[in-house]
């Protein structure tokens, strides 16, 4: 098998381009340890239905002294509800 010097070179341009994306991805995961906002917003909204069920809209939420506060919705109807390790949740008032 004969190669050319120019097929060596556009082979190996085309396996750079192709590594270049997997590369960029690892380098950036290893630095994306944190969660972003958006990312522990839908860790509370999936904690919220998987506890009280998928009807369940997430309007706000917060979280201070230890504590996540949430305001969320069922069919019109308003709730204020609260949890320390975001497995139980607690009804705190209905609007």
């Amino acid at each position: 098998m004969e190669m050319k010097r120019r097929d060596f070179v556009k082979g190996c341009a085309a396996a750079c381009v192709m590594l270049l994306p997997g590369v960029t991805y690892a380098a950036v995961g290893k630095h994306s340890n944190k969660a972003s906002p958006s990312s522990a917003g839908m860790h509370i909204e999936k904690s919220i239905k998987a506890s009280f069920g998928g009807g369940f809209s997430v309007k706000s939420h917060r979280q201070s002294n230890g504590l996540t506060h949430a305001d969320i919705e069922h069919f019109g109807t308003q709730y204020a509800v609260t949890s320390a390790d975001l497995l139980d949740w607690k009804i705190v008032r209905s609007v």
